[in-house]
């Protein structure tokens, strides 16, 4: 399956984010409607989130735009009741070893709190 066109150039010189971006391998649960329209559930990892958004690991090609259900998991991968799942609308995808890596920004009306993905100490960007 060949590339996303929406996704960044690679080894751009600049970084165009402003808000600090936070690392964790993070469990979560991510579900929405994959390319073919069929719905799709998935466990994988946070690989790092901002206030604005998250990126994570997929075995599910997804296309800009596409919005995602994305509920944070306890750290042996179980669900949590009191963690309700928020809205991401996917901003880039690109390939990458294995499966997709995406880029994904919260959808209107949500908001990311620190302690959603952040069961693991997170690392500041550096």
């Amino acid at each position: 399956m060949p590339e996303n066109k929406d996704a960044p150039i690679v080894g751009a010189k600049y970084e165009r984010r402003t808000e600090t971006r936070l690392f964790t391998n993070a469990h979560v649960e991510i579900a929405g409607v994959d390319l073919a329209g069929n719905t799709f559930m998935e466990v994988t990892r946070i690989k790092n989130f901002s206030d604005v958004g998250c990126q994570f690991q997929t075995q599910i090609p997804l296309r800009r735009g596409t919005v995602v259900e994305i509920r944070p998991l306890d750290p042996t991968g179980q669900r949590m009741p009191q963690e309700p799942s928020k809205s991401f609308e996917i901003v880039w995808t690109t390939r990458c070893v294995p499966g997709w890596l995406a880029g994904a920004r919260v959808s209107r009306g949500e908001t990311i709190s620190r302690t959603d993905y952040s069961r693991e100490e997170p690392k500041r960007e550096g």
